[in-house]
C-alpha cells in the first residue's frame, strides 16, 4: 500500500504543482511579453513531457526503502536525476519569452515575477528537490 500511495503523492506534486507554475508563468509571459502563443505552447509541451517523464518513473526514489524490489534504486535514481531538467526548461523558456519580446511591457513587476518564480522553482524544487532525492538523504527526509 506504501507503493500506491506515495505514487499517488509523488505524481500529485509532479502533476499539480509543477504544471501549475508552468501554466500560470506561460500565462503571464503571453500577457506581458507579446510572443505568439503557438511559440509558448511549444514549450509548454516540452516541459509537460519532460515532467511527466520524469515524474513517472521517479516516483522510484520513494520505494527507496519501503521493500520495493531492487531495481526500483535505480529507476527512482536515474529518472530522479531528471527531475530538475523541467524546472530547468522553465527558467530558460522564461528569459528565452523575454528575450524574444514583441513589446515592451509597461509592467516590469510581472516579467520579473515572471523570471524570478522560473528561478526560484529551479532552485527550490529542482536543486534542492534533487538533493532530497539521493538515497542517503532520503532514508531521513522521507520518514522511511
Amino acid at each position: 500500500d506504501k507503493g500506491y500511495w506515495w505514487f499517488v503523492v509523488h505524481l500529485w506534486v509532479e502533476g499539480v504543482w509543477e504544471l501549475i507554475l508552468a501554466s500560470l508563468l506561460a500565462y503571464v509571459l503571453v500577457k506581458t511579453t507579446g510572443v505568439d502563443r503557438e511559440v509558448i505552447d511549444k514549450w509548454m509541451y516540452l516541459i509537460i513531457a519532460f515532467a511527466l517523464m520524469s515524474g513517472l518513473l521517479g516516483t522510484g526514489h520513494h520505494y527507496f526503502f519501503i521493500g520495493m524490489p531492487g531495481y526500483w534504486l535505480w529507476i527512482g535514481s536515474v529518472f530522479s536525476a531528471l527531475e530538475p531538467i523541467p524546472f530547468f526548461l522553465l527558467v530558460l523558456f522564461a528569459y528565452n519569452m523575454v528575450a524574444q519580446r514583441r513589446r515592451n511591457h509597461p509592467n516590469q513587476a510581472a516579467i520579473l515575477w515572471a523570471k524570478g518564480t522560473a528561478v526560484v522553482g529551479f532552485l527550490g524544487a529542482g536543486v534542492w528537490g534533487f538533493m532530497h532525492t539521493l538515497a542517503p538523504v532520503n532514508y531521513y527526509t522521507h520518514a522511511t
